[in-house]
């Protein structure tokens, strides 16, 4: 028993691990996406047309103003439609971790289910048709983790409820 005023911090299992993990991608995509809207404010690129004229390197300062070019065209619906997409993500990543850390069965399955529909994904990525090999293979690796352990985990309790 704890005494009066003291607070016991909750056990950090894996499943409380794992939260923790979808946390800290949720703020990741939080940062995305504001930056994203950062990008799009009026004004925001005739500042980043001001720099370019300061690079020295006159490819760094042609891939500047082609990106630039993009973003005040097309580029802008699409980052607009990104920054849409990644805030959905960003509220199925929270359900997960907020779901996991309060031990709901419903939040495994859901990020069992969501994990292994990214392993393809991540493996295409993998294949050579992405740029972060690095990134990606952590990625994959800790999405694979995520997944046997849930699924374990998930199998471990249908098989006690069946006995």
């Amino acid at each position: 028993m704890n005494p009066v005023g003291t607070h016991r911090l909750p056990r950090l299992d894996g499943l409380r691990v794992i939260a923790l993990l979808k946390f800290g991608k949720a703020v990741l995509l939080l940062l995305t996406v504001l930056g994203a809207h950062e990008l799009l404010k009026p004004g925001v690129a005739d500042r980043l047309y001001d720099w370019s004229t300061t690079l020295t390197d006159d490819t760094a300062r042609d891939y500047v103003l082609r990106f630039l070019d993009w973003l005040s065209g097309p580029g802008f619906v699409a980052v607009r439609r990104a920054q849409w997409v990644t805030l959905g993500y960003l509220i199925l990543v929270l359900a997960e971790g907020v779901g996991l850390w309060l031990r709901r069965r419903w939040a495994e399955w859901l990020v069992v289910v969501a994990g292994a529909c990214l392993i393809p994904v991540e493996l295409w990525e993998l294949a050579g048709h992405g740029t972060h090999q690095l990134a990606v293979t952590a990625a994959l690796v800790v999405n694979i983790a995520v997944v046997s352990y849930l699924a374990r985990q998930l199998w471990r309790m249908h098989r006690t409820h069946a006995a």
